[in-house]
């Protein structure tokens, strides 16, 4: 016969009470570790919240531009070009931003019939500091370099000018530099602007192109 084995003595007080601390301890530790991470969670969430309400306060806008005046010394005339005449613009220019300043740098301006170049020259041939929430007035004086009667672009421009409506683009080239907060400056970046505006006969700015807004690309 085979002798049969002795049940297992049950466990000691001690055991028992040791086995009882050890999962409180355990308990306790995971209770502290999962409040701490709610903690860091609920203060990362609110230090993301904040940094996004400052960057929306801070983040820089782009400048805006309007065409204010344009004008043709002498006028237009249909039958001669208008070659070495002088034209003059001004272009109002707005720093939206509450608390961001703008550099400039040195501007070129251009202007076109169409794809064809009609005027060149500086507008502002040295570097500006504009203020947050002011306008500045951008005013240039170009020589007109064509078109000339034998272009291919002249049948277009000298008929335009006949219909008292000549469709011009200004275009206005710089580099600019945002000044956030008296703190730190941003990369230069180029930035274009491009005003498409109407000239009558008499080289005066059609009323419906005075004010209008410039596209600008940065």
């Amino acid at each position: 016969m085979h002798q049969g084995q002795g049940t297992p003595a049950p466990p000691t007080t001690a055991s028992h009470a040791r086995r009882i601390a050890r999962r409180t301890r355990d308990s306790c530790a995971a209770a502290l570790a999962n409040t701490l991470c709610s903690l860091l969670l609920g203060l990362l969430l609110i230090a993301a919240v904040v940094v996004f309400v400052i960057w929306l306060g801070l983040r820089p806008h782009r400048p805006r531009f309007n065409m204010a005046s344009f004008s043709v010394a002498g006028g237009l005339d249909p039958d001669y070009s208008p070659a070495g005449a002088s034209l003059s613009f001004n272009v109002t220019d707005r720093n939206p931003n509450r608390h961001i300043g703008i550099y400039y740098d040195a501007m070129h301006a251009s202007v076109h019939f169409y794809d064809a170049l009609v005027a060149s020259g500086p507008a502002f041939a040295d570097g500006w500091y504009q203020p947050n929430r002011t306008t500045t007035s951008i005013t240039g004086l170009l020589d007109f370099l064509g078109p000339v009667t034998t272009d291919a672009s002249w049948p277009s421009f000298s008929a335009a000018v006949r219909a008292g409506r000549l469709p011009l683009r200004l275009q206005l080239t710089t580099a600019i530099r945002f000044r956030v907060a008296n703190a730190f400056h941003s990369g230069r970046q180029k930035m274009h602007v491009s005003c498409n505006l109407f000239v009558g006969a008499n080289g005066h700015l059609l009323p419906d192109s005075v004010g209008v807004a410039c596209d600008r690309y940065i």
